[in-house]
């Protein structure tokens, strides 16, 4: 009789260890599930390019850290602007090899030099020839201007040398990038140049603007590789676009 006692209360213990342990194996599955869920990237979706545009392309500076322009190519980026120089004394350091990617990533490409009221046209001309060489892409060579560097007569007319004096070397296009308020305090001494505005929207299509920055932080990619950069259009058709070789 001991025994079948024993032998019962074994099964019952058995039991409730299989049990067990098919519970706790119950709770780890439910736990990775829980963790895996929570632990996965946030996926951003790539926002599509704004209704009545058909190209658009990104900003970067030296700030930007390492960019996959692959990346950005599969994600509808056509073409990247660049930083390249400030006044006379300052290069952007990773120009070069970002410069070299973006063509590999088959990218139309722009420079960027920041204008700087205080130093003569003639040497922030040669300062950017000096540094970028003829590595300056396909597209216009943009000036960026803030509203502090043209505050004189002076400093406007050396601005207008600046794009003259570029202009003439490359026998390339010019761009100012800059604000709408710029804009129109530049309109009297620089009247044939286009402009690469700077807005939150798409609104101003005035011909005068070749390009329109519509978003300071937009997100390009999905995922891991979703990356938040200036992201402009160009205003005109792909046609047009196509036109920068």
């Amino acid at each position: 009789m001991e025994n079948v006692f024993a032998s019962a209360s074994q099964y019952k213990t058995k039991k409730l260890l299989t049990f067990t342990s098919w519970l706790l194996i119950l709770s780890g599955i439910v736990c990775s599930f829980t963790v895996w869920v929570f632990a996965k990237p946030v996926v951003t979706q790539t926002n599509a390019i704004p209704s009545g545009f058909s190209v658009q392309g990104v900003s970067i500076n030296q700030t930007s850290n390492y960019v996959d322009f692959n990346n950005l190519a599969s994600n509808g980026v056509s073409f990247v602007y660049m930083r390249t120089t400030s006044g006379s004394s300052v290069m952007d350091g990773g120009y070069k090899s970002s410069f070299s990617r973006a063509k590999s990533a088959h990218l139309k490409v722009g420079t960027i030099h920041v204008y700087d009221a205080s130093v003569t046209a003639a040497t922030q001309a040669q300062y950017y020839i000096d540094n970028v060489g003829n590595n300056i892409g396909e597209l216009p060579i943009a000036i960026s201007v803030t509203a502090d560097q043209i505050s004189t007569a002076t400093s406007k007319q050396r601005l207008a040398s600046l794009v003259q004096i570029l202009a003439s070397h490359y026998n390339h296009d010019m761009i100012i990038y800059t604000t709408p308020n710029v804009q129109k305090k530049l309109s009297s001494t620089i009247s044939k140049t286009k402009y690469w505005l700077i807005e939150d929207n798409t609104k101003n299509t005035d011909s005068k603007n070749l390009f329109i920055q519509y978003d300071e932080d937009q997100t390009i990619g999905s995922g891991l590789k979703a990356i938040k950069m200036p992201t402009t259009v160009f205003n005109g058709t792909q046609k047009q676009f196509e036109v920068y070789k």
